[in-house]
């Protein structure tokens, strides 16, 4: 756009001063042209004769000479006029170009916009969605408080495989009695046995949350992990419990485990030593760790959190997806209005330097003048040269072509069209009101996307949103 203004207000080469005229220097012609010797030799030979009336062949290669650089000044003239006006007319070129420039920048930007709103809309209907989800989700089950954070599962099964590393290692010596395959059998044994112990037990928690539902079935069924829990927990530890007794009395391992279970159900709480009743307790407390840890895993209440974070994670990409067409806007609005402003600049500047040729015409007027006498003098002058050395060298009396003056025919300019001044400055109005129409049409589209693009406050928060709806 710009490069365009340019071209139409390129810097022509014209010169407000005489340089654009030629210069006459009278004795250089006068030497070059041997006035001098020319009139001492022809006056000698009575040159031209007494009785001549007109011009004699070096008179009259003085005026051509004078006339040739008389020519080439006028042709110079004409030359810079003709730009003089042609600048002056530019202006409404210009205009035009800016009108087109600013009427495609608002399109242009318009048409992004209007990509950008289709882009958005997913994300902000998902986001709706979510928000209206929960919060039926919150009027069905009478929730009033914001959903606890949920940690990740990293950080779960991290706990998990600490508390199976602690109760393995607490065991495996003991697995490796009598174990064919000596500690490492042993510790083999004891990774299963407390996988077993822990991940049950974590997942009996997660699933012990419906005893907050308030659906009576569901809150039977929570009930009764809590219950399954109980019997479980006691019930794999006491049997472990009894396979150490059996590996301490010197019962092959295999034996051993055989006999764990018969005689778990038929003397339960019957053990051999206070280190077996230890081994009870310790896998009972590392069970009720990893209970408490599969309760706590998520929101106590069954599936708020993830109602809470499909919101967390809709209000995310809805976030995502408004920065990037507000940063994308921003940047193509600023551009746009850069370029448009450059814009009314460039023609401001250019039809500001077309009504200053319009003064350097008027200049350029009064050197033409000044050049126009000078051709007249130096003709005037050399014509005198020759005259002067013809009449010393002859004999007999001048001629009377020497008393005939010479001077070239008056030329009259075309007058300046200050007319166009007005029209120019005019145009310079033209561009400034185009420029900023077409400014506030950009940062209006840009606001009022902005405002299509955001949802209710109430949605957008990040912490606990009031109720209502959207």
């Amino acid at each position: 756009m710009l490069d365009r203004l340019k071209s139409i207000f390129r810097s022509d080469a014209f010169v407000p001063t005489m340089a654009v005229f030629p210069s006459i220097d009278s004795e250089r012609l006068a030497k070059d042209l041997r006035l001098q010797e020319l009139g001492q030799s022809r006056g000698k030979e009575n040159q031209p004769p007494s009785e001549t009336k007109d011009f004699d062949h070096v008179e009259t290669g003085i005026i051509e000479r004078i006339e040739e650089l008389r020519r080439k000044g006028l042709e110079n003239f004409e030359s810079n006029r003709i730009v003089y006006n042609e600048r002056l007319a530019r202006a409404s070129y210009a205009t035009k170009e800016v009108d087109i420039v600013a009427g495609t920048a608002k399109g242009d930007f318009g048409k992004l916009v209007q990509g950008w709103k289709s882009a958005i809309e997913d994300v902000r209907d998902q986001l709706n969605a979510s928000f209206a989800w929960r919060k039926r989700f919150r009027e069905k089950h009478r929730l009033e408080r914001p959903a606890k954070d949920f940690e990740g599962w990293t950080k779960v099964f991290a706990v998990a495989l600490i508390l199976i590393a602690i109760e393995a290692a607490i065991n495996a010596y003991l697995f490796s009695q009598g174990n064919e395959f000596g500690l490492l059998g042993g510790w083999l044994a004891a990774v299963i046995v407390s996988f077993v112990n822990v991940g049950l037990s974590a997942l009996l928690g997660y699933m012990a949350r419906y005893i907050h539902c308030r659906n009576w079935l569901l809150k039977l069924g929570g009930l009764a992990f809590i219950l399954g829990w109980m019997a479980f927990a006691v019930a794999i530890n006491l049997a472990v419990a009894h396979f150490r007794d059996g590996l301490e009395s010197g019962t092959a391992w295999r034996l051993a485990a055989e006999s764990a279970v018969p005689k778990l159900l038929a003397q339960p709480l019957y053990l051999a030593s206070i280190e077996s009743w230890l081994l009870v307790g310790l896998g009972v407390f590392i069970s009720t760790i990893a209970f408490r840890k599969g309760w706590h895993t998520d929101d106590a209440y069954p599936g708020y959190g993830r109602v809470e974070r499909q919101l967390k994670v809709a209000r995310a990409n809805y976030v995502a997806k408004l920065g990037a067409a507000l940063d994308d806007l921003t940047d193509h609005r600023d551009e746009a209005i850069s370029n448009l402003q450059d814009a009314n600049e460039q023609v401001r500047q250019g039809i500001a330097e077309a009504v200053d040729t319009l003064f350097g015409q008027s200049t350029l007027g009064a050197h033409l003048q000044s050049f126009l006498d000078q051709c007249d003098v130096k003709t005037a002058h050399l014509l005198a040269v020759y005259r002067d050395a013809n009449r010393a060298s002859r004999s007999t009396p001048a001629p009377k072509s020497f008393d005939k003056a010479w001077k070239f025919p008056a030329f009259k300019p075309q007058a300046i069209e200050i007319a166009r001044k007005d029209a120019a400055e005019a145009e310079t109005a033209n561009v400034a009101a185009t420029v900023q129409a077409a400014v506030k049409d950009i940062f209006d589209q840009f606001e009022i996307a902005r405002k299509e693009f955001e949802v209710t406050r109430t949605v957008q928060a990040d912490g606990s949103d009031a109720a209502g709806g959207l």
